[in-house]
């Protein structure tokens, strides 16, 4: 397939640090470890191939500190007559047309004749390295198999983008599920919510994927992107008992897509289910139509279909502020938390006092929704903080504090 040996690879790759190693410090590359991932084997398979090319006088092995860590490991160094392999095996590759750098930099590799070298245990593995969105912790897919991807300076796994585009269309429909599946589990592991939803639905296990938007829809919905919208279109045979849920988390997530004509739809299925919800979210989508005087009349109209709601009195504040109302939101907003206060119920004071916030920078009176925003954000869960922290940024812009600002919008991202 590569036109080299193993063993050869291994000599090649040691070539290209021929003189960077001393006692004191080495790159990771020349260790057993770097080795094996670079020429992508196990680290099992390494030292049997390090012990034949020691055997046969090519390499030799040493102690040195490792660069970035403070114990002494083994490490591979060519010897003089492995410098001369070395050479000897580059000029054959030339010959036979052998790209020999981009056999030990998986960014220049083939993604089909790289696929075509797995066995079907390291498909699995790769291909769910492949779906997750981002570097990860190389224990996602095991030791043994995080050889087959490079690993950066912090120790992640990091799949170069050649093969994240085009490794899943190579996967028949069994593994590519399977993968998805795989990832899913991992995103768990780590409580990456949007990144489990974005699995399970890809994954078809559609009934896991109502429950987690059931109990974390709103903090996902904050990290809404594409992927995760396309996604969201594969969930289909919905348990009756989660159809609201899900359509109106759909409908939400198209409408922060900018999907209008998707949000509609979904508002036309909702309001046989939930007119409550239904009228709540074309209030929204009015809203960001522009229209948001009929937006207002859609929330109050739902107001008066549903028992009293924190999120809904917080919506018809929001709107009043659009609307320049800002007094009229503020009494509202005030008006429940001395409700809250009076019948010793807190049921989310500090949503209450975000819109406090936002109702008191809307009307120019940045200092004073700084003061609101700092008592509520300690109560919010800590998923939920990035549209707080995005918020508080304005705040601190507009009072003229523009360090405190930059330190909110980076905490944001």
């Amino acid at each position: 397939m590569t036109g080299l040996t193993v063993a050869e690879r291994i000599i090649v790759h040691l070539g290209r640090f021929v003189g960077h190693c001393d006692e004191y410090s080495a790159p990771v590359d020349v260790s057993q470890n770097g080795i094996s991932q670079a020429v992508r084997i196990s680290r099992a398979h390494a030292a049997i191939e390090l012990k034949k090319l020691k055997e046969t006088g090519l390499v030799t092995e040493g102690l040195a500190h490792i660069k970035g860590s403070r114990q002494r490991r083994k490490i591979y160094n060519l010897t003089p007559s492995g410098m001369t392999r070395a050479g000897q095996i580059r000029d054959f590759a030339e010959s036979e047309g052998i790209d020999v750098s981009a056999l030990l930099d998986l960014a220049r590799c083939d993604p089909l004749t790289f696929w075509e070298t797995l066995e079907e245990d390291e498909r699995s593995a790769f291909g769910m390295a492949c779906l997750l969105r981002g570097p990860f912790d190389p224990s996602a897919v095991g030791e043994d198999f995080a050889r087959l991807m490079p690993i950066d300076e912090q120790g992640m796994a990091v799949v170069p983008q050649n093969m994240r585009e085009a490794v899943p269309a190579l996967m028949d429909d069994s593994l590519l599920r399977e993968s998805h599946s795989r990832a899913a589990d991992h995103c768990l592991s780590i409580k990456d919510y949007a990144g489990r939803l974005h699995h399970l639905s890809r994954a078809g296990r559609t009934r896991e994927a109502a429950m987690l938007i059931d109990s974390r829809g709103d903090s996902i919905l904050q990290r809404i992107d594409g992927p995760l919208y396309e996604a969201l279109s594969m969930l289909n045979r919905i348990p009756e008992r989660y159809r609201p849920q899900v359509w109106s988390f759909q409908a939400r997530a198209a409408l922060r897509m900018e999907d209008h004509g998707r949000c509609r739809d979904l508002i036309d299925l909702i309001s046989s289910v939930d007119p409550c919800s239904a009228l709540m979210i074309e209030g929204d989508l009015l809203a960001a139509e522009g229209d948001l005087e009929s937006a207002l009349t859609c929330i109050e109209e739902a107001h008066e279909l549903s028992p009293p709601s924190v999120g809904l009195r917080c919506r018809m504040a929001d709107m009043l502020c659009e609307l320049g109302r800002h007094e009229e939101s503020l009494r509202l907003l005030e008006g429940m938390l001395r409700s809250s206060a009076d019948d010793g119920s807190c049921e989310r004071t500090d949503q209450v006092l975000f819109h406090i916030g936002k109702s008191l920078l809307r009307g120019g009176r940045p200092d004073d929704a700084v003061k609101a925003l700092s008592k509520g954000m300690n109560m919010a869960p800590e998923e939920e903080r990035r549209g707080w922290h995005l918020l508080m940024g304005e705040a601190y812009q507009a009072a003229g504090l523009q360090d405190r600002a930059t330190e909110h919008f980076r905490m944001a991202r």
